[in-house]
């Protein structure tokens, strides 16, 4: 918070009203002496708060949040007075800084009410946006599997001669699991086998004969031959039973999380049109 009210008071450090006394215009809540007497309004310290974020503004509402943000200012406005009685305010970097940081609120300010203030978008104007962009909206076609991928090929063999014999692929995975030797897709020991919802391109290209495979198979069967990859020099031995398959859908525009995208990168659209057109504008202007 004194940090803060460093940065608000700053203004005194480069303007001329330091090292003199000065007026107050409204009701004096605190004053101070610095060579010459100088004031704080009760009407002051409400604009500054009332310009700090909302959370920070709940911490003075109170009269004990009060007094402590007029003794805040007081003390921050000390501080500046001595720097500026030792010409910090003179100093070539410092004010380096401050023409740079200067030029940066302009740049902002500016900017804020030609284009962002501009910025009005219509729920047509988003709907149209979904429409022509409606490829990016669509869930790809997936699929969930109980799988077991181990390191040693013999051993794949035997586990899938147990399933064809009769054992359920989950409680082999369960059991494989709570021995340490599930690896790659499916070795969550949370949920054993199971792979998640996996698209045609979520997994290395490597691992395509594995994708392919669970893919083309129907819910509920189980691939009959162990398949094995090799990805980054680490070999898989996989067998699987095909659980669900979802295909490719359309998202709807009124889908939460699709609004939500379009909203964004409609307005973001706009404003690089809006940003685009006033620099093209001013270059023109100018002659550039």
């Amino acid at each position: 918070s004194f940090i803060l009210l460093v940065a608000i008071a700053s203004s005194l450090f480069f303007n001329g009203c330091g090292g003199k006394a000065t007026g107050a215009e409204g009701t004096v809540i605190a004053e101070f002496n610095w060579d010459g007497k100088h004031q704080i309004t009760l009407e002051e310290m409400q604009q500054e708060i009332s310009e700090l974020p909302d959370y920070k503004q709940q911490q003075y509402k109170d009269k004990k949040g009060l007094e402590e943000y007029m003794t805040l200012m007081a003390e921050s406005r000390l501080i500046l007075y001595l720097a500026k009685d030792r010409k910090l305010n003179e100093d070539a970097e410092i004010q380096k800084k401050v023409q740079s940081y200067l030029h940066e609120l302009m740049v902002d300010k500016i900017t804020a009410l030609e284009v962002d203030q501009k910025l009005k978008l219509t729920e047509e104007d988003y709907r149209l946006y979904y429409e022509s962009h409606k490829s990016d909206y669509i869930d790809p076609e997936q699929v969930r599997l109980t799988c077991i991928a181990l390191a040693n090929e013999d051993r794949a063999k035997e586990v899938l001669q147990q399933i064809k014999d009769g054992r359920d692929i989950v409680e082999v995975a369960k059991e494989l699991s709570d021995k340490g030797e599930l690896t790659g897709p499916g070795a969550n020991p949370e949920k054993p086998g199971d792979t998640g919802y996996m698209t045609r391109t979520g997994y290395p290209e490597a691992a395509q004969p594995f994708v392919d495979a669970a893919f083309a198979l129907e819910v509920g069967q189980t691939n009959d031959e162990i398949i094995g990859v090799n990805v980054q020099d680490q070999q898989y031995y996989m067998l699987f039973r095909k659980e669900e398959h979802k295909q490719e859908r359309q998202k709807a525009f009124d889908e939460e999380d699709v609004r939500r995208s379009v909203e964004r990168a409609a307005e973001r659209e706009k404003r690089d049109t809006l940003m685009e057109n006033w620099l093209v504008q001013l270059r023109e202007r100018a002659k550039v």
